[in-house]
């Protein structure tokens, strides 16, 4: 049963580690401010998961990531402007 435990520790762990560096790399590379930035940082460092949970759920959309959001809605409605209607769904 231990073989288990470890396992899935491992697996969490892992999570972990992957979503704690994603944390720090998105952090780092948004324009903050020296002051947030570091703070953040400090807090992800420090409190591994719940500083990246308090993160990721505090976070604000840059204006960059809003106008591309933006742009790729507006790419798929016209792609799905241009395709013909195709009542049978076969393709």
């Amino acid at each position: 049963m231990s073989g288990v435990w470890t396992v899935l520790g491992g697996i969490f762990g892992l999570f972990l580690l992957v979503v704690w560096v994603i944390s720090i790399v998105d952090i780092v590379r948004s324009h903050l401010g020296a002051g947030k930035t570091a703070a953040w940082l400090l807090i992800v460092l420090l409190l591994p998961f719940v500083g990246s949970l308090l993160y990721w759920t505090l976070r604000q959309p840059s204006r960059e990531e809003i106008q591309y959001q933006a742009d790729s809605e507006r790419a798929l409605r016209e792609s799905a402007h241009d395709q013909a209607f195709d009542h049978t769904g076969l393709g």
